[in-house]
């Protein structure tokens, strides 16, 4: 584990100078970041939200950013922040579905047809894996074909809070032919894990070979010390949703996905 998370905050005041909400913007990966807001039952005024996410976009330039992500959960409140963001040059990207799971209620891989390998045994390179992550993506409507699989990678290889590097990265074989990938990531001060991305090549596609790849997950989650799952995905991937259903995994929010990019573009 290295390095500290890159984050700058912009709090919401009342007229009494308190607090009552705070975007942050994060750095997430290469040239991209991300915003995540918190918020108190005070309910700040929209020009309050429209300036601290002005000034968080204004960092961003700064900083090189090439996009800036913003996932909104979706309540009773969130209305009014996603009828800002159009208005702020935000770009609505889909929508997803949040699941969770303690890691020892989830079932384990045995019976699996798939072998799998890490990207340290396999001394790969990181254009290996992103040639892997390319191959495994196709027609996936959480993946933009356009963006190159390389940057996206970067948040597997370095991450100030995860697990993270090549012994992270699984490639799963079948019949000694790259089938699958799955990331797995933790936080191994409270447990707490993740299957950065999974995916399976158009080849090995309705083989039911989805299920042994989350069950695989689920597994080194579990030898690694994960506690809870926590899983997501675009409300359109109906088979990632059964996965989860499969597995009796939690539904536990709905969220709207939002892209800005940064006018120009840095590559």
């Amino acid at each position: 584990m290295s390095g500290v998370i890159n984050t700058k905050k912009f709090p919401l005041l009342n007229v009494q100078g308190k607090e009552i909400a705070v975007v942050s913007l994060e750095h997430l990966w290469a040239d991209v970041y991300g915003l995540k807001y918190k918020r108190t039952d005070e309910n700040p005024q929209s020009a309050q939200w429209a300036d601290a996410i002005k000034q968080s976009i204004a960092e961003s330039e700064m900083l090189k950013a090439r996009f800036v992500a913003f996932r909104l959960i979706k309540d009773s409140q969130s209305n009014e922040i996603s009828r800002l963001l159009p208005q702020l040059g935000f770009k609505k990207k889909n929508e997803r579905v949040e699941f969770k799971k303690p890691i020892d209620e989830l079932p384990d891989d045995t019976g699996s047809p798939v072998i799998w390998k890490t990207a340290l045994e396999l001394g790969w390179s990181p254009q290996d894996i992103a040639n892997t992550l390319k191959l495994v993506s196709e027609g996936d409507p959480d993946t933009d074909p356009n963006e190159d699989p390389l940057l996206y990678i970067q948040d597997f290889l370095a991450d100030p809070v995860l697990t993270f590097g090549l012994q992270c990265i699984h490639i799963g074989y079948v019949d000694s032919e790259v089938a699958a990938l799955t990331v797995v990531q933790i936080n191994p001060k409270n447990g707490w894990s993740r299957i950065s991305y999974m995916g399976i090549a158009l080849k090995f596609r309705k083989q039911s070979l989805g299920k042994w790849v989350h069950r695989y997950s689920f597994k080194i989650m579990k030898t690694q010390g994960g506690k809870l799952y926590h899983g997501g995905t675009v409300a359109t991937n109906t088979r990632m949703i059964r996965l989860f259903e499969l597995h009796n995994c939690s539904r536990f929010c709905e969220m709207e996905e939002w892209i800005y990019t940064i006018p120009g573009g840095y590559r």
